[in-house]
């Protein structure tokens, strides 16, 4: 039976608070899992842990999840491990996870979330948690108080935070200058834009989503320098959606516009060519799987998705 942790001079009590602050987790290059729900969620996104305390006489709901891991536990006194993370509720379960190292020279995936300011770490939380689900693994920090290694960030992210790739600049203004040098197509989101996002027309190359402050949106100087400015279509008395929300309909809508615009090809010439399947009797799956060689398992359906919706509606005109 390995002895209890009683003290907060225990060397890994030490490192847990030294994790309270966002300077001493970019300095030790880790970050603070509270609760087996995260932990677990942490476990199966894949990240690495250092090590996992539970309190003594805790229940068990992931110790067979972390031995599998080859993460070590150590068991100290509930009392202790409170006062370690400054909370007057009780706590079962900590673990110190590793952050991704991010370096510069890292290269980008197709598609990159860019934060102009976005506080509220739920907001941040749910930005992250949906753009890793999407399949996007880059999200851009534009000024030094963005954090999103706190635990507030961490459990809205269900974790996702450490599976992405944090990317940092000093300013809205030079992130958006490096991501054009480096070919992405920059997209920014406002409500006065005159451009619905789903006929943005998209050359097919990387694209940059651009996502602003709460209450201010993206910020004048980076909307002049934005490729597409645009704005989600809205209806009724509603004026705009949580920042969140709002993220991911359009990552989602945009990632379907790039698909088709990778094929080189315009809405209106896909409407024809099916218009002209259907006049020959021949809806043209084959033709269909050729073009989508290449594509991944979630742009494949999306593309699928959309002719099979055409389809449909050329079906009601007849």
């Amino acid at each position: 039976m390995p002895a209890v942790i009683t003290s907060l001079k225990d060397d890994h009590l030490q490192q847990v608070r030294a994790l309270a602050s966002r300077t001493g987790r970019a300095e030790a290059g880790g970050c603070l899992l509270e609760g087996a729900a995260l932990i677990t969620q942490a476990v199966e996104a894949g990240a690495t842990l250092r090590f996992a305390l539970a309190a003594e006489g805790a229940s068990d709901p992931v110790a067979s999840l972390l031995a599998g891991a080859r993460v070590p536990v150590m068991v100290a006194k509930e009392s202790v491990l409170r006062q370690a993370v400054r909370l007057n509720r009780s706590v079962s379960w900590l673990a110190v996870a590793e952050l991704a190292a991010t370096d510069d020279d890292q290269p980008y995936g197709d598609f990159a979330v860019v934060l102009d300011n976005v506080l509220d770490p739920g907001n941040l939380g749910t930005i992250v948690r949906t753009a890793v689900g999407l399949g996007v693994a880059d999200i851009v920090c534009t000024d030094p108080e963005t954090d999103l290694t706190s635990r507030r960030v961490l459990d809205a992210s269900r974790a996702a935070v450490l599976r992405a790739r944090l990317r940092r600049y000093e300013t809205p203004v030079e992130a958006v200058r490096d991501l054009r040098e480096r070919g992405f197509e920059v997209v920014a989101t406002s409500g006065r834009a005159r451009t619905l996002q789903g006929s943005v027309p998209l050359s097919g190359r990387p694209v940059a989503l651009v996502v602003g402050n709460e209450t201010d949106g993206v910020a004048d100087e980076v909307l002049d320098l934005a490729d597409h400015v645009v704005r989600i279509p809205m209806s009724g008395e509603v004026e705009s959606l949580n920042v969140g929300v709002a993220t991911g309909i359009s990552l989602y809508e945009l990632r379907a516009r790039m698909a088709l615009a990778s094929l080189g090809v315009t809405v209106a010439e896909l409407t024809a060519t099916v218009s002209d399947l259907r006049d020959s009797g021949y809806v043209g799956e084959d033709a269909v799987e050729r073009a989508l060689t290449g594509f991944t398992a979630a742009e494949r359906a999306q593309f699928q998705g959309f002719l099979r919706r055409m389809r449909e509606n050329l079906r009601r005109d007849e």
